[in-house]
């Protein structure tokens, strides 16, 4: 049976990308897992539960390393790379898997050839319960350890209820339904948890991260910067409120809340929230925790909490190529890259398609090549370690986002005027010109939705919105139409398969 462990897994401090690697947060050596324990909830330590969780310093080493959870928590990278890249933006229409790699699955993730035996499967699992893991013990004796200041128990609390909510966020939707595990288990006690049905799992997401507003800060100091804010955690509810106004859950009640959060968030603008001027500001290792409200961390230096995502999106530029780097890709010019329907699907003058896709290159032989890429987080210039060592952070959710969302509320309610203005914001900063204030609620939807791929794309977004309008089915077979793919999709697709290892070990049943 294959597994998807690393031995001797450390949590690794976080490095705030201001704070730079002065300040060190400490680290929790974790055991290796072995594949009986796959989903097991209760970490073995080398420090023992009762000695190391009895101090405020070790409370906030634990947080530092539910924060790094989402780094690099698998052999693949972190979030940035599986949640979004691999399993979202790979399987959306944006990406063309050229040729197939056996060691590889973003090919059947792309044409939809994966199976509950897919490395990929297990990652995901894997990561976002190793997330969940830490957390709950977190969670579980933070209100027997003293603090000098109550408030900083709060936000350590807060901070924690937030992250577990969010990989549970990002579980359902990849999976469906997912066992709920609250609190610390063994690794019987969890097998024998069920799989949780879509409406309790929203309910706990929800309330969760509702319950983490108040003990979460506006902003925080330099060397703290990327940690949970409150607007992140109302961005955060918007998404997800929006996602289950969506397909399949479909639950009118959450248009009114999602509408509640994310006007919680542009009412803060100017003051806590930033509304980058330029696109390209935006992806920028300068600009790290400045413009984005929920950030995966990352810094270079080879401290193994680096970026791998801009070497899976890329190739092996030649030296005389302006995005040249020494430390090179993972992947040549002829496996994975962006599709024709996604170039051709940007407005003329869109000042967001050259920053976001490269369409011809140099190749590493010299040669010129015409193959299509993303570009976006990779910039130039910059000195890394190893091709795994890219110091820019990954967007989890963008105040752009937050804006399109709140129009798409508006535009459902049949505020469509009052929602158009919120769209040509983000269109005059792409170079656009603005929409008419007098456009039907349908063409408005149109827009929105060419809008929202063009300016999230490689971001991993565009898929999860084709699954809530569930306009999937009809845009992938399309797709697969055109390029003469061999397959269909029905809305059974929209969900991965779990991971076989997880349905011999506790007996979940499959999804369809």
């Amino acid at each position: 049976m294959k597994t998807t462990h690393i031995k001797n897994k450390f949590l690794l401090p976080l490095n705030f990308k201001t704070l730079g690697k002065a300040l060190i947060f400490g680290a929790l050596t974790m055991s290796a897992v072995s594949c009986e324990k796959d989903l097991m909830l209760e970490p073995e330590n080398n420090i023992t539960q009762t000695s190391f969780y009895t101090t405020e310093l070790q409370i906030q080493q634990a947080v530092s390393g539910v924060y790094s959870a989402m780094i690099n928590s698998s052999s693949r990278g972190g979030y940035d790379v599986n949640f979004y890249l691999l399993a979202s933006e790979v399987r959306s229409n944006n990406f063309n898997a050229i040729s197939q790699n056996g060691n590889r699955d973003y090919f059947a993730i792309n044409r939809f050839q994966d199976t509950s035996s897919t490395e990929e499967m297990s990652i995901l699992w894997d990561d976002a319960y190793q997330l969940v893991s830490y957390a709950n013990n977190i969670l579980a004796r933070i209100d027997a350890v003293p603090f000098a200041d109550g408030a900083t128990k709060e936000q350590y609390r807060a901070e924690t209820r937030f992250l577990r909510a969010y990989a549970y966020f990002e579980l359902m939707r990849m999976f469906g339904k997912v066992p709920l595990i609250d609190h610390p288990m063994t690794p019987t006690e969890a097998a024998a948890v069920p799989r949780t049905d879509l409406q309790t799992l929203y309910n706990f997401v929800t309330s969760e991260i509702e319950a983490s507003v108040a003990g979460l800060k506006n902003t925080y100091d330099a060397k703290n910067k990327g940690r949970i804010t409150k607007p992140a955690a109302h961005a955060m509810l918007g998404r997800v409120y929006l996602t289950g106004y969506g397909y399949p859950l479909n639950n009118s009640s959450y248009l009114a809340k999602a509408k509640e959060h994310l006007s919680a968030v542009i009412q803060v603008e100017g003051q806590y929230v930033t509304f980058a001027p330029n696109y390209a500001d935006l992806f920028k290792s300068a600009n790290d925790n400045k413009y984005h409200l929920f950030e995966i961390q990352h810094i270079s230096g080879g401290v193994s909490q680096g970026s791998y995502l801009p070497s899976y999106v890329s190739p092996n530029f030649g030296v005389t190529d302006p995005l040249y780097n020494a430390q090179s890709s993972l992947y040549s010019s002829a496996e994975l890259g962006v599709s024709t329907s996604l170039i051709n699907s940007y407005e003329p003058g869109d000042l967001r398609k050259n920053l976001t896709i490269k369409t011809s290159f140099i190749a590493a032989n010299g040669q010129p090549d015409n193959a299509n890429y993303f570009i976006k987080f990779r910039e130039p210039g910059l000195v890394i370690s190893n091709r795994y060592d890219w110091p820019i952070n990954f967007p989890v959710i963008r105040y752009a986002d937050v804006i399109l969302m709140y129009a798409e509320v508006l535009n459902y309610e049949g505020s469509t005027a009052l929602a158009v203005p919120q769209l040509n914001r983000i269109r005059q900063r792409a170079g656009l010109a603005p929409l008419s204030t007098s456009i039907s609620s349908a063409d408005f939807i149109t827009a929105l939705r060419r809008e929202r791929r063009s300016e999230f794309a490689g971001e991993g977004v565009y898929w999860h919105d084709l699954v809530r309008w569930n306009i999937g089915v009809s845009v992938i077979n399309a797709e697969a139409a055109a390029n003469n793919y061999n397959f269909t999709i029905t809305t059974n697709d929209y969900l991965y398969q779990i991971p076989l290892n997880q349905v011999q070990i506790a007996g979940y049943e499959q999804n369809p």
